[in-house]
């Protein structure tokens, strides 16, 4: 048994963040139909590509967020859809809506609508959430970080502003949109309580990790404002360094730390009391001193061979891993990182693993994403429509 078996949610949601909550949602048992528009999610036009060739269903971004769902296309603007959309709500637990409210309001999946078709939980996953002059604004990932956290103060004082790369936010605001439907979820089956559920993208940024949440509060209860440090480093050799066939990441700012680091590379000129006293930092013969000693242990020796002379000195040490580390890595793969899925088209290909482990009702991959409107027929068979129904559904360009 699967801990959401039984739960249907009806997912209209598109790109990262609402597929990656529903994603969520269908690997722990829910079914999930995914409401795709014609020509299929975006995030199909997404690399990277199973064995670098382009398609509509090659793209590992969009394999990875839509794993045991189904997929029916429907066109949301046709004349004719409003039957097919009610029937559908009523074959549902969930409903997740991811449009801009005017687009939401045009199409009919606003929360009234859906409400007097069934009162069932309504996840609207919005940029800006539903009031207030930025309501209708874009956002993009690097918007969010822009704007809603502290990207002010990522970096280092003599370049720009960074954020963190790829989708992290957006994919973070997927996850907090599960534990809002999750919530939603069990108020309606313990308490009869249908809602609707806001989950702004910029909300959930603003709440977020990466010290956004402290920035926030250091600021209201002491009114300073974080700047970029001078450089990427901290204290006497933190950071991330080069070795013989990599990167490693060391702290060894002061104290403890830089005591174990200093045993670890076995050095004696390590050991002078001057690499305790703060005023070393600004010294610049003392800092070429030492990098001549930190790069000399260094580069001559691997990731692993520095790792593994970290733990004996217990420093705090981790080597880069690269993408093919983490795939290759056998402890990972016994630990369940890595899976297998099977695709009708694309054969078997890799899939990352469970992020957690339920012991009684366990997570799992049931089915690869599904291609473009695989199950629109049985979908609309199972909403009630006959078969003669559904071709004339599909000739006026309602469903494909």
């Amino acid at each position: 048994m699967d801990a959401l078996e039984g739960l249907t949610v009806l997912d209209f949601s598109s790109h990262i963040a609402g597929p990656y909550a529903t994603k969520l949602l269908a690997d722990l048992g829910a079914r999930v139909i995914k409401v795709e528009r014609p020509g299929g999610d975006p995030s199909r036009g997404l690399g990277p590509w199973l064995g670098d060739t382009p398609g509509v269903e090659r793209s590992g971004t969009y394999q990875y967020l839509n794993t045991n769902k189904d997929s029916i296309v429907l066109d949301l603007t046709a004349p004719g859809v409003e039957p097919v959309v009610e029937r559908l709500v009523n074959m549902a637990g969930l409903v997740v809506v991811a449009f801009p409210p005017e687009t939401r309001t045009k199409l009919g999946l606003d929360y009234e609508r859906i409400r007097h078709t069934k009162d069932v939980p309504v996840l609207e996953v919005s940029n800006f959430g539903n009031s207030g002059p930025y309501r209708d604004y874009r956002l993009s990932d690097t918007v969010l970080y822009a704007m809603g956290s502290e990207m002010f103060s990522h970096g280092t004082a003599d370049r720009e502003p960074l954020k963190m790369g790829g989708t992290a936010a957006l994919i973070q605001c997927g996850a907090m949109a599960a534990i809002a439907a999750l919530g939603a979820v069990y108020g309606h089956e313990a308490h009869g309580i249908g809602q609707l559920v806001e989950v702004p993208l910029f909300d959930v940024q603003i709440n977020n990790v990466d010290r956004r949440i402290s920035a926030i509060l250091a600021y209201r209860f002491t009114g300073r404002v974080n700047g970029r440090p001078l450089s990427a480093g901290g204290g006497l050799f933190s950071g991330v360094h080069p070795c013989a066939d990599g990167y490693v990441e060391v702290t060894a700012a002061g104290g403890e730390y830089w005591k174990r680091f200093a045993e670890m590379v076995g050095d004696p000129a390590l050991q002078d009391p001057k690499w305790l006293n703060p005023a070393t930092l600004g010294d610049p013969e003392a800092r070429a001193e030492l990098d001549a000693i930190a790069y000399g242990w260094l580069l001559p020796k691997t990731r692993l061979e520095i790792w593994t002379e970290a733990r004996k000195a217990r420093a705090l040490i981790a080597p880069l891993f690269t993408a093919v580390d983490l795939y290759n890595d056998p402890v990972f793969r016994q630990r369940g990182l890595w899976t297998e899925v099977e695709h009708a088209v694309l054969g078997k290909f890799p899939m990352l693993g469970r992020p957690y482990s339920l012991e009684g009702t366990p997570w799992r991959i049931r089915t690869a994403a599904p291609m473009l409107g695989e199950h629109t027929d049985a979908i609309l068979a199972e909403a009630g429509f006959n078969a003669a129904e559904i071709a004339a559904l599909r000739t006026a360009g309602v469903a494909a």
